[in-house]
């Protein structure tokens, strides 16, 4: 992949954030911590969704595309959209992990997502880097615009409002979409939709299961937060923290689709091995540049910021994480080029549980920021497991 795809990457990635931190400013402003919590929590349900429409709808399609045309995998991956909306939603209310009274949100909020992301899958596969990029900024910026407009043009501060603006944005980014895999390359050779699903489900589970157990790990503490003692309060806390350790995570999110689409195309073990080493290096120097500012900060400045006090402890306990998590999402991109989807999906594992223990042990007690180091730890034991893998399939 050239350098003015890792620039252009690396570009929009700096625009979401900017949108980002600014739709998370308004968000804990006008609604407050307790607020910011609540959107946080839906928030969750939206990327259990999502999650869950990957197994076909997902990363897999890179991957496949030396083996199967782009343009058949679209009928059984919207099938399965439709599916995933509902069956994720009900499984994450059933399991105690989502409000129920926002299912309607979550599941319709969550098939626009999901399909968003299979079409810049297949974009990605498709080696349109820059549409793929496009598609990712322009949804964030369409939701800051809606909260402009709905808080302080129509006067609606609530929940509702913040929903309503990014059923919005995230609808005109599908339209965007779908013109775009229009124009998606003619099979030149046919597939029978039964073989399509067959090898979907093979690499997707893999695949998905992996990326499904990390979003849980990355997203757990918000809903175990809210349904504590500590309350919506301190799951908003979290969160203006935890978004700021992804905001942290700018470079690192920005290569690891291109290692993942260099490894798939490469392969000579060398060159994939020195691209990938090299990728791995900037992503860790942007990260503890990024991260040294962010610790720097006093509460005073986050509290002037958001409108409450008690980020910046947080933020020190998620250092750790920050580091950890920027190693392991180069190395997991590696691995998944290279068909080794199921180490992922291990040490995702891993660190799932190792979260879910320290966290209902540490959040009591210690709030947000026992949530905060219980994430370090699991970043930690993930990493760990992630080198170990990369260095057996790769030594």
């Amino acid at each position: 992949m050239s350098a003015s795809h890792e620039r252009h990457s690396i570009a929009t990635r700096a625009l979401l954030l900017a949108f980002t931190t600014t739709v998370i400013l308004l968000n804990a402003r006008v609604l407050g911590a307790s607020g910011q919590g609540e959107i946080a929590w839906i928030q969750l349900g939206i990327l259990v969704v999502t999650g869950v429409s990957g197994f076909f709808a997902g990363g897999a399609v890179v991957y496949l595309q030396k083996e199967i045309p782009l343009r058949a995998m679209l009928l059984p991956g919207h099938t399965w959209l439709v599916i995933s909306a509902l069956l994720g939603t009900w499984a994450g209310i059933s399991a105690g992990l989502l409000p129920a009274e926002h299912f309607g949100a979550m599941a319709g909020l969550g098939w626009l997502q999901g399909a968003i992301i299979f079409h810049s899958q297949l974009l990605l596969a498709d080696h349109r880097i820059r549409q793929h990029n496009v598609l990712q900024v322009l949804q964030g910026g369409l939701l800051l615009a809606g909260l402009l407009v709905a808080f302080f043009a129509m006067h609606m501060e609530s929940i509702e409002a913040f929903i309503g603006a990014l059923a919005v944005s995230l609808g005109f980014t599908a339209a965007l979409s779908i013109f775009w895999i229009g124009r998606l390359p003619a099979a030149d050779k046919s597939v029978a939709p039964v073989q399509v699903v067959r090898q979907l489900w093979k690499f997707g589970r893999s695949a998905q299961t992996g990326a499904l157990l990390q979003m849980l790990t990355n997203r757990s503490n918000l809903s175990i937060l809210a349904q504590s003692s500590a309350g919506l309060a301190a799951s908003g806390v979290y969160s203006i923290a935890y978004y700021g350790l992804e905001a942290m995570w700018l470079v690192p999110r920005a290569l690891a689709p291109l290692v993942y689409t260099r490894t798939a195309a490469e392969q000579n073990r060398s060159i994939r091995l020195k691209a990938t080493r090299a990728a791995l290096r900037k992503a860790l120097l942007g990260t503890a540049a990024l991260l040294t500012f962010a610790v720097l900060i006093p509460d005073k400045w986050f509290a002037w910021a958001f409108g409450f006090e008690g980020i910046q402890p947080v933020v020190h306990a998620l250092a750790p994480a920050a580091l950890f998590g920027a190693a392991a999402s180069i190395i997991a991109h590696h691995l998944s080029g290279i068909g080794k989807h199921h180490w992922n999906a291990a040490t995702s594992g891993l660190g799932l549980i190792t979260l879910l223990v320290l966290a209902r042990e540490w959040s009591p007690e210690f709030g947000a920021v026992g949530a905060a180091w219980a994430a370090s730890a699991a970043a930690a034991v993930q990493c760990a497991g992630l080198l170990v893998a990369w260095w057996r399939c790769e030594r």
